[in-house]
């Protein structure tokens, strides 16, 4: 099987259903990985199931990066798929940097005063205030948690959070920034000893994020989409470094344990006719 093949030194596996088989045993450790999809596509829960399956399967503590979606939500979201991130963070091999309320300048100083010490939070995890909103500071953080804890992988959901911070700029600079933005999110978190799964979404039909550039930076770009006519999901690995692996997209499906992709033999199972 794939789990007992693969170099844990040189491979990082997700642990969903079908995937590692398409991978060599799992992501080219300490790497950037893009994910992106449409609304609905699955990529949150993709990249939550990657993080808790490291946690839970491989023993590997990982860092949660919320930019936009309120970590209560994901938290009982995800509990549909018996992830329980609650308990991880409780244990002490997650830890959530909750960005969420930062990005819009909405603060929880009713709570309690210091970003470190929300009432609630378990120890290591925090919340943002609107002025540590920046890339420094928030990779600044990660690679202190990740230290603290000894984290191998890393999520970020999700990348779009991140343009009111160049909204003013032009289109050209912007992509140079987001550009810059990315290559220090690699080096800051490759150096940490993270492989980390970056969310972001789809500009138009065929692109792979906003800018366009993003893609280029990172080591490996996974799409996911959504075909209502087929009432069907697909993932297709376009890019992997140090990678051998299909271009073609393979059906997934969501199950009570999260994602898994179907097998080969289901590809062919709908028909237009």
């Amino acid at each position: 099987m794939v789990r007992e093949m693969v170099d844990l030194n040189k491979r990082c596996p997700t642990g969903i259903p079908g995937l590692d088989e398409l991978l060599e045993g799992g992501f080219p450790r300490q790497r950037s990985i893009l994910l992106s999809g449409t609304c609905g596509s699955g990529k949150t829960t993709f990249a939550v199931q990657f993080l808790y399956n490291g946690i839970m399967q491989y023993n590997e503590p990982g860092i949660l990066i919320a930019l936009e979606q309120d970590p209560r939500e994901l938290k009982t979201d995800m509990l549909n798929y018996g992830f329980d991130l609650q308990k991880a963070e409780n244990e002490g091999k997650m830890i959530l940097i909750d960005a969420s309320l930062a990005r819009v300048g909405i603060t929880k100083i009713d709570l309690a005063i210091g970003s470190e010490t929300f009432l609630g939070q378990p120890e290591g995890s925090m919340s943002l205030l609107p002025d540590e909103f920046n890339m420094d500071r928030i990779l600044e953080i990660v690679v202190s948690k990740a230290k603290r804890i000894g984290a191998k992988r890393a999520v970020f959901d999700s990348l779009p959070a991140l343009d009111f911070l160049i909204a003013d700029q032009t289109e050209v600079k912007m992509k140079h920034t987001m550009r810059q933005l990315l290559l220090a999110v690699n080096y800051r978190l490759k150096s940490a000893g993270l492989t980390t799964l970056i969310i972001t979404e789809p500009h138009e039909e065929g692109s792979m994020s906003a800018h366009g550039v993003e893609s280029y930076v990172v080591d490996g770009t996974i799409s996911m989409t959504v075909n209502e006519a087929l009432d069907d999901r697909t993932l297709k690995i376009k890019k992997m470094r140090n990678t051998k692996h299909s271009l073609k997209p393979k059906l997934f499906e969501f199950t009570e344990r999260g994602i898994q992709i179907k097998p080969a033999a289901d590809t062919g199972a709908k028909k237009l006719f």
